[in-house]
């Protein structure tokens, strides 16, 4: 789960490591996680500097979080139940 926000909105506080990675659209990625648990944190598009994908779960509290799409559908678990009027997408959007 990926929530997108923009870099200036957000603070993360404590030591983080990162990792570069292509995706398949060519982008690179760059993920941001705990250098101690390993649990990432954010990761960021080259293609778009000022926004990064905050990853919800590592939120102090998360009851108010509601999903706007879906993506990767083409390989999501048979379990996974997207809610009537949320998007869903095959691949990337």
């Amino acid at each position: 789960m990926s929530m997108p926000v923009t870099k200036d909105s957000m603070t993360v506080t404590g030591l983080t490591k990162q990792f570069t990675r292509i995706a398949d659209s060519g982008n690179e990625v760059m993920g941001v996680f705990c250098p101690e648990c390993g649990v990432r944190i954010y990761h960021a598009l080259n293609s778009v500097p000022d926004v990064r994908a905050l990853k919800p779960g590592t939120l102090d509290g998360t009851s108010w979080l509601q999903p706007g799409s879906f993506i990767q559908m083409k390989s999501a678990q048979g379990w996974v139940h997207v809610p009537d009027g949320v998007r869903a997408f095959e691949g990337q959007a």
